[in-house]
């Protein structure tokens, strides 16, 4: 994949079909009308190609390591079918430490590497430096299952016996393997090189004074900014975001690399955008239900219903990532490197699935409203007031999520079994009280709507 010169042009028509799928055909002309005209502008910022570059550096890291684990005679089922962007099942990741540093045994610095069998290479048995023996002798036990050697003099005495000679020649052999593995990394690290190119221009370049620069700023002169457009530019080409935003004339979509391992997920995202962005003749009106730009009370950066706006579409854009999948289509990303787990990405798989009930019971209203535009007639279905508060109740859970790390609270309580029975009233106890809070606010206003929907229906 050449994700210096990525062209999302030729995948409108797979995002029509798919999402003509997911939201109905009778939106196909309303989809295909929206995606077919919207501007498309792809761009790179340094800061998002560096982290993509690290990225596949790793995915190539762990193939290899694998690769190697199986070679040596180690079972690793446990991977297969597993994406190269995800860590390997713990068992084989420790291993991978043990023998050669994991991941960092291919990516920093491979030739200084003395852990695991790298101790044993004949460049680092000549410096024998107080800290390879060290590492030397903690392989050792490593590799008997035992700790019996302690200490430099053990070792040596180990070396001499049969026994020691033969974990030698094991771990010469092992190092041969290794060093096939290297080799291909290191053939894999050429092919990156335009990759590594862009990285130099742009660390050596005076961004403002190129022809990059004053295209992007003029493409921004065209909208109305609230910031200043030349910081905006210098903003994007360095630190990259991915956006739609509607000109006097048509919306825009700006593409850079930015999800590693989820390219195909933050296109489809944009395109879900695109098809439930609405105005009235020249006049922004805004995206689904994003349509103020009143700030949320808890997260003052982020619009009212923006946490809302962006979960839904998170949701009916990780379906249609999973329906191009499941069809075996890999568009901007190879399969190898794709995740396969993207609840979490943008926004948390908490707030998600606080809304499945809504969007399982309202899915063919939301659709009608988000699409057209037309949310008032929804509002009156479920009760303006409940929208309100639905959207209230997101928003602190969202702001628990992101400010008071609600996810890894959770994680923690269920591990410390001890603390949850003994109810011990900290902070964090709080906090997860105040979610429980939102949980059982959450309920009463899904029977609100549905009493709601009733009293329509009755009239």
């Amino acid at each position: 994949m050449g994700i210096l010169n990525i062209n999302l042009d030729k995948y409108r028509k797979k995002a029509v079909e798919i999402y003509t799928k997911i939201f109905g055909k009778e939106y196909e002309t309303i989809i295909r009308k929206r995606i077919e005209s919207v501007e498309i502008v792809t761009y790179n910022s340094e800061k998002g190609i560096r982290k993509y570059k690290i990225f596949l550096e790793n995915c190539k890291a762990r193939e290899l390591s694998i690769e190697f684990l199986r070679k040596i005679g180690i079972d690793v089922s446990k991977a297969k079918g597993r994406s190269f962007a995800e860590e390997l099942p713990d068992d084989l990741r420790k291993l991978a430490r043990e023998y050669f540093c994991g991941n960092s045994g291919f990516t920093y610095f491979p030739e200084k590497n003395n852990v695991g069998i790298r101790g044993f290479k004949k460049k680092t048995k000549e410096v024998n430096s107080k800290d390879t023996t060290e590492k030397q002798i903690r392989f050792i036990n490593f590799f008997l299952g035992n700790e019996e050697i302690v200490d430099k003099y053990d070792l040596e005495e180990f070396l001499k016996t049969e026994e020691g000679r033969e974990v030698l020649k094991k771990i010469e052999g092992y190092n041969k393997i290794f060093n096939e593995m290297l080799k291909k990394y290191q053939e894999y690290e050429k092919t990156l090189g335009n990759i590594e190119d862009f990285l130099e221009f742009r660390k050596n370049t005076d961004i403002t004074k190129t022809e990059e620069f004053e295209e992007m700023k003029k493409l921004l002169s065209k909208f109305p900014v609230e910031g200043d457009v030349e910081n905006d530019t210098f903003y994007l080409l360095n630190q990259g975001k991915v956006f739609v935003t509607i000109n006097p004339e048509k919306p825009v979509l700006f593409y850079t690399i930015l999800e590693c391992g989820g390219l195909d997920y933050t296109m489809l995202h944009e395109f879900c955008h695109v098809i439930e962005k609405h105005s009235k003749g020249k006049e922004k009106i805004g995206s689904g239900f994003d349509i103020t730009k009143e700030k949320n009370p808890y997260r003052p950066e982020k619009r009212k219903y923006e946490r809302l706006n962006e979960n839904i579409t998170d949701i009916f854009s990780i379906r249609a990532t999973k329906i191009l999948h499941e069809r075996g289509e890999y568009l901007l990303e190879p399969k190898e490197i794709v995740l396969n787990d993207i609840m979490d990405e943008n926004t948390s798989m908490i707030t998600k699935n606080m809304l499945m009930p809504f969007l399982k019971k309202y899915k063919k209203e939301i659709i009608r409203a988000r699409i057209t535009g037309d949310i008032n007639d929804f509002l009156e279905l479920i009760g303006k007031d409940n929208f309100e508060e639905l959207n209230d109740c997101i928003n602190i859970v969202d702001y628990l999520v992101y400010e008071k790390e609600l996810a890894k609270k959770l994680r923690e309580r269920v591990k410390d079994k001890k603390r949850i029975k003994n109810n011990i009233n900290n902070e964090d106890e709080g906090l997860i009280k105040e979610y429980e809070k939102q949980l059982q606010r959450l309920d009463k206003i899904y029977i609100n709507m549905e009493e709601n929907l009733k009293s329509n229906e009755e009239r």
